[in-house]
């Protein structure tokens, strides 16, 4: 028998043609989309501000697939008293007026013709009522300029646009997002600025744990079937899969890969049911001793492989081909690559039952020496279904750590899970003076371990451009590592160094943090991308405007590193009237 649940979530990717419940559209009438559904935490805000008495203008923007949609079709159905767990008998129409609420929702102003776009517009903000409308960027932004022409404060505006559609999300203050010169307040909230990692990572356990799956039962084939089995031992492996499928969309968002929402539905769909139909299982069941377990294994197909190798149909997703872009799951050492073949879940990974027979299988073909591809699937099944033993927390940090190429990723998932950040006193001042000694690096070009002293950091006329050495520097600013403390932003959801209360701020995002971890243990291979040695620079900048200065006007102090390889600090004197320096 065929479960027309296992169809629809082959119908969220775009593996092969069947893709019609990608779109939100489509969802918005489909009985299985409520139960997966997961509220975008800007829902409650905007409801909250549609209800109240002061009309106003609200424009969700973004990329497509960032949830616009959706989000519009959440505050449609609250505002009409439709229930959040039932489909829509009708999809949305161009235009819904809510009489009830005075709100009315444009569900994609990008559809309309230049013409309607301005009469629409013109209507949200000169008639009585509020206005929702959703918008592609490029189409949002033509409209509104237009809309705004003739404005005595036109150019404001526009800069005031930009500077909105460039702004993270903050669902818990949407003053932030709000332009006050229109006839009624415009709020522009860009749905790609809002962090959908933990969202889309929720949809995991919503998708293997849905009521869809009980329709198996009743098939002769359940216990054998390789993607019941799947769902099985996801649900088997508790709150693991999700956490682990959570670091892997943070490491690449954080690192400048973003995923819209639907390319995170999509992949994780696929990573259940390898795209794989109800007859196709029931086809392959007994054709290999793990009854075609390892085609559809979810850390297999969420990664882009079967059985060890590459899955070339699988790059059509996004999500996938920049999976294959980095590394993850190489070697973290030859004790590791040991614990592989020998040990069931490398010594420090509880397997679900539903896995060991296939885990065992694997340990077989991986101790020869063509068993690499083995060895790279272990690692990707324990890293996906693997609990932490207890007793074995070291062992599983360092895989974890290695298999993710960050040291800091699940520390910051961490701090952003609690809002704080969750340090010992004696932990917080280690990572901040880190964070300290290696700025002290960046701005000098001299290593920490050359000063004789390091509990300042210098910033001197070193050239931008760093094309040669310079042994001698002269300094501008010397800073005080008392001045800087280390603390946690809730509006940024990272931790941020700050001067002199807040005088200079530096947002320490992952892979600043990582960068620093790796600086501090002594690996200089490691370069920054242009963006975060940006941020760095401007830290700079703003340092040497915020920076208090201890000498004096007639005072000069150089930097200079001796054939020793020791920096030393020199201070002269100005005499203006004999025209000569005076060390002091």
């Amino acid at each position: 028998m065929s479960n027309n649940y296992i169809s629809y979530l082959n119908s969220l990717h775009n593996l092969g043609a069947g893709g019609a419940n990608a779109l939100a559209e489509s969802q918005a009438l489909n009985e299985y989309f409520t139960g997966l559904y997961e509220p975008f935490p800007i829902v409650d805000p905007l409801l909250k501000s549609l209800r109240n008495d002061q009309d106003k203008v609200i424009i969700l923007t973004g990329h497509a697939g960032d949830g616009k949609s959706t989000v519009a079709l959440d505050i449609y159905k609250n505002l009409s008293g439709l229930s959040a767990s039932e489909p829509l008998s009708n999809p949305l129409k161009k235009l819904e007026v809510i009489e009830s609420a005075n709100v009315s929702i444009v569900k994609d102003m990008s559809e309309l013709s230049t013409e309607d776009r301005q009469n629409w517009l013109t209507k949200a903000f000169q008639e009585d009522g509020s206005w929702l409308i959703v918008s592609n960027t490029g189409p949002l932004l033509q409209s509104l300029l237009k809309y705004s022409e003739g404005h005595s404060q036109s150019h404001q505006i526009e800069s005031d646009i930009l500077e909105s559609l460039s702004q993270d999300v903050n669902p818990s203050d949407l003053s932030e997002h709000t332009i006050k010169y229109f006839e009624k307040d415009l709020i522009i909230l860009n749905l790609t600025r809002l962090d959908n990692v933990r969202l889309g990572a929720k949809l995991l356990n919503k998708i293997t744990s849905h009521s869809g799956w009980s329709k198996c039962e009743e098939c002769s084939e359940s216990k054998s079937c390789p993607i019941k089995r799947n769902q099985s031992a996801l649900v088997s492996a508790g709150e693991t899969p999700e956490q682990r499928v959570r670091w892997v969309y943070q490491r690449l968002n954080a690192y400048e890969h973003r995923l819209t929402l639907r390319q995170i539905v999509a992949h994780i769909a696929l990573g259940i049911t390898a795209g794989m139909s109800c007859e196709q299982a029931k086809a392959g069941i007994g054709d290999t001793d793990s009854s075609g377990l390892e085609k559809v294994l979810f850390s297999e197909s969420f990664f882009g492989y079967k059985n060890g190798k590459v899955w070339p149909e699988a790059q059509n997703l996004h999500a996938i081909a920049l999976l294959h872009r980095e590394l993850f799951g190489s070697p973290a050492g030859v004790e590791y690559d040991r614990l592989i073949t020998t040990d069931a879940g490398m010594g420090w990974a509880e397997i679900p039952e539903e896995l060991r027979n296939l885990e065992r299988l694997w340990q077989q073909t991986s101790s020869a020496s063509s068993g690499l591809r083995w060895r790279y699937a272990l690692r990707r099944l324990c890293y996906l279904f693997g609990t932490t033993k207890q007793s074995e927390t070291r062992k599983a940090s360092l895989f974890l750590d290695n298999f993710l190429i960050s040291e800091e990723l699940r520390d910051f998932d961490e701090w952003q899970n609690a809002k704080k950040l969750t340090l010992s006193s004696k932990e917080s001042r280690a990572l901040e003076k880190s964070c300290l000694s290696v700025l002290l690096e960046v701005f000098s070009g001299f290593s920490v371990g050359q000063f004789k002293d390091h509990d300042k950091i210098y910033l001197t006329l070193r050239r931008s451009d760093k094309a040669v050495i310079q042994p001698t520097q002269l300094i501008i600013k010397t800073l005080p590592f008392r001045d800087f403390r280390l603390q946690y932003c809730s509006r940024r959801s990272m931790p941020i160094l700050s001067y002199d209360r807040d005088k200079a701020i530096l947002p320490l995002s992952l892979p600043l943090l990582d960068y620093i971890k790796q600086r501090s243990s002594g690996e200089l291979g490691t370069e920054l991308s242009p963006i975060y040695q940006s941020q760095l620079d401007a830290f700079q900048s703003a340092l040497i405007r915020a920076g208090k200065s201890d000498s004096y006007d007639d005072e000069i102090e150089l930097l200079q590193t001796g054939v020793d390889g020791v920096v030393h600090l020199h201070r002269f004197v100005l005499d203006a009237e004999n025209n000569s320096l005076e060390k002091l």
